[in-house]
C-alpha cells in the first residue's frame, strides 16, 4: 500500500463520514420541527452527540488530504482544486453558524417548561434549513469538480449554481414546517 493509496482512503472515508454527518444533520431537523414537546425536542437535540466534532473532523480531514493528493497529481495549476478548496471553506462558516443556534436551542429548552413562543421561532429559523441545504449542495458541486476537472468559468458557475440549487431545494423541500405548536402555546412536558 502507497502513501497516496492511504490517503485517498482516508479523503473518500471522510467525504462519506462528511455526507452521514449531514444526514444526521438532516433527520435531527426534520424531527426537531416536528416535536410537540420538550421529551421529543430533547430526543432529537442532540440524537448523536459527537456530531459536531465529527463533522468538523471530516471538513478538516477532507481539506488537507484533497490538498496532498491535488499536489500529488501536480493539479494546483488547474482551476477546479482551486474553487473546490474555496466551496470547502464556505462550507465550514455556515456549520459554524448552524452550530450556534442549534447550541441557544439546545440552552432554551434546558431553561424552560413546554415548548413556547421564543422555542418556537428558534425552531422554525430558517437560516438552519437553508444552510444544511447549502451545505449538501456544495458536496455534491464539489464531487461534480472532482469527476468533470472543468476549468474556471465552469468550475465557478458549478458552485454557484449549487448555491442557488442548495438555497431553492431547502425552500421547496423544507416548505412545510412541519407540525409545530402556534406560536404563543405553551406544551408541557410528559
Amino acid at each position: 500500500m502507497t502513501l497516496r493509496s492511504l490517503v485517498l482512503f482516508v479523503h473518500v472515508t471522510a467525504v462519506l463520514t462528511m455526507f452521514a454527518a449531514l444526514s444526521f444533520e438532516a433527520l435531527s431537523l426534520f424531527e426537531l420541527r416536528r416535536a410537540s414537546t420538550l421529551t421529543e425536542l430533547r430526543r432529537w437535540i442532540d440524537p448523536f452527540p459527537y456530531l459536531p466534532s465529527l463533522a468538523r473532523g471530516s471538513l478538516l480531514f477532507v481539506f488537507l488530504s484533497g490538498v496532498y493528493l491535488t499536489v500529488r497529481m501536480s493539479a494546483f495549476e488547474l482551476a477546479w482544486p482551486k474553487v473546490a478548496v474555496g466551496a470547502l471553506l464556505l462550507i465550514g462558516p455556515l456549520g459554524a453558524l448552524t452550530g450556534w443556534r442549534l447550541r441557544a436551542i439546545r440552552r432554551a429548552s434546558v431553561e424552560t417548561k413546554g415548548i413556547n413562543s421564543e422555542l418556537t421561532s428558534r425552531l422554525q429559523d430558517s437560516f438552519l434549513k437553508v444552510s444544511l441545504s447549502i451545505r449538501t449542495s456544495l458536496f455534491f458541486g464539489i464531487l461534480l469538480l472532482m469527476s468533470a476537472k472543468p476549468d474556471l468559468w465552469v468550475s465557478i458557475s458549478i458552485v454557484a449554481t449549487s448555491v442557488v440549487l442548495g438555497f431553492l431545494l431547502s425552500l421547496l423541500a423544507w416548505g412545510r414546517g412541519g407540525s409545530l405548536p402556534a406560536p404563543g402555546t405553551v406544551v408541557e412536558t410528559k
